[in-house]
């Protein structure tokens, strides 16, 4: 039995209730991004269901994240040129998703060895910095809605 006088056994160091947690986690987020950049890459963009664009058929303007697919999809086949040209936000969302995918790779693999990797303190969001990181965000959206409105893209 633990040694806590409760009678209930704890378990082993490093292997507890956070642990599978963490890595169900992990593991989540692995094969959700590299879905993303699966399909992006080998699921041809032409076959993709796109449909009916509300934004664009009430203001007949392209909505903020219009062409963000195609973008996000260039980048995944290495078009870069035509990626950037066509949507530059996207390029940020398509490293922040790759970057899950090798570090999430990265943590499944270590626990394998029994070992840990723990995100940096600068990487660790408190509320304060999740606000900003998503008013900043939303300031990229807008500051790609406007190139893509001056460039004429639709």
């Amino acid at each position: 039995m633990g040694g806590n006088g409760s009678g209930q056994k704890h378990p082993a160091p490093g292997r507890g209730i956070n642990y599978w947690n963490n890595f169900a986690v992990n593991y989540f987020l692995l094969v959700f991004s590299g879905a993303i950049l699966a399909v992006a890459r080998f699921f041809p963009i032409d076959r993709f269901p796109l449909g009916f664009c509300f934004f664009k058929n009430i203001t007949g303007l392209p909505c903020p994240t219009c062409g963000f697919t195609r973008s996000f999809c260039d980048f995944a086949n290495g078009h870069w040129a035509a990626g950037i040209h066509l949507c530059p936000f996207a390029l940020l969302v398509f490293i922040a998703v790759a970057v899950a995918f090798v570090f999430n790779a990265a943590v499944i693999s270590a626990s394998f060895f029994k070992k840990i990797i723990i995100l940096p303190p600068f990487c660790r969001l408190s509320s304060k910095r999740a606000v900003i990181l998503a008013l900043v965000l939303f300031v990229l959206v807008i500051a790609n809605w406007i190139y893509r409105l001056a460039m004429g893209l639709s």
